[in-house]
């Protein structure tokens, strides 16, 4: 860690030298501030939305009418964090190759949203849907729904990568119960306020 303003900073977690505003297949972690529950439960290995839930998932479908040249290719709203792949449109030398099983298609749990124009950054795209899904739950009567300030990156570079990753997101409700995020890592009074 290192200082700024005499204050302890966390190191960024992107790639030295890596143009976030380049052609690219992203998988991104969005968690709510301090890895509240308010999106909603996990009911036999479902999604239970709540609310919040429901306004993420709705804003996370809405990409496509905010940020230009850019895909969805497959997301999940758990109920602390948000799972995606997000696709920066144009060949570049991680995109998987038609055919190889990695290209996108529209299937039941995922969304194939294409965009007009090209995107400034992930940043952008990331930080414009946390501030709308804040904005529309504050004006909802969600007054207490906050993200964290981060969100986690990974560049998926191959088919196999982009096949794993589609599979972590799917998989991703049968594994709550035991995500140390999840009911298995709360006290036992957040697990009856989150039941």
């Amino acid at each position: 860690m290192s200082l700024y303003r005499e204050q302890f900073k966390i190191e960024s977690a992107r790639r030295v030298g890596w143009d976030y505003g380049s052609r690219g297949w992203y998988f991104i972690t969005i968690c709510t501030k301090d890895k509240k529950c308010t999106l909603g439960t996990v009911s036999d290995h479902k999604i239970v939305l709540s609310k919040a839930g429901r306004i993420a998932d709705d804003q996370m479908q809405q990409i496509a009418n905010h940020s230009s040249n850019v895909t969805i290719d497959r997301f999940v709203i758990m109920p602390n964090h948000v799972h995606a792949i997000i696709v920066i449109e144009g060949a570049n030398v991680y995109s998987p190759r038609p055919g190889d099983g990695a290209s996108p298609v529209s299937t039941t749990g995922s969304l194939r949203a294409t965009i007009e124009s090209r995107a400034n950054s992930l940043a952008d795209i990331v930080g414009g849907y946390k501030a709308g899904v804040t904005r529309i739950c504050h004006a909802g009567g969600i007054a207490d729904f906050a993200w964290q300030a981060r969100f986690h990156d990974h560049i998926l570079r191959s088919n196999a990568s982009v096949k794993a990753t589609r599979d972590y997101i799917d998989r991703n409700p049968e594994g709550w119960i035991e995500d140390p995020d999840g009911p298995a890592g709360m006290r036992p009074a957040e697990q009856r306020r989150h039941s």
